[in-house]
């Protein structure tokens, strides 16, 4: 199963983040534009969570641009998403 990585919002404001996994799409439930420093810290260390969970089974694709927006707006510092670039 091959799972892929997006965001929902604009260059100026990431709104989401989206999951696709086949023909499913999870979607962060706050706005992480509007949402306070901590509730975004803490999404993504859930999502370096829930990715390396994953990726035991399943391949993990993101793009460049969208996992330099993820890692920067949920201040993640160990390329936790780059690790996942195809």
């Amino acid at each position: 199963m091959k799972i892929q990585l997006g965001i929902r919002g604009s260059e100026d404001a990431m709104n989401h983040i989206l999951i696709k996994i086949d023909d499913l799409t999870l979607m962060t439930t706050e706005n992480l534009f509007l949402a306070g420093e901590d509730y975004r810290i803490k999404t993504g260390k859930n999502l370096a969570q829930l990715l390396n969970t994953l990726s035991k089974d399943h391949e993990i694709s993101v793009g460049q641009n969208v996992a330099e927006n993820i890692e920067s707006e949920l201040s993640l510092k160990n390329n936790e998403i780059k690790k996942y670039v195809k």
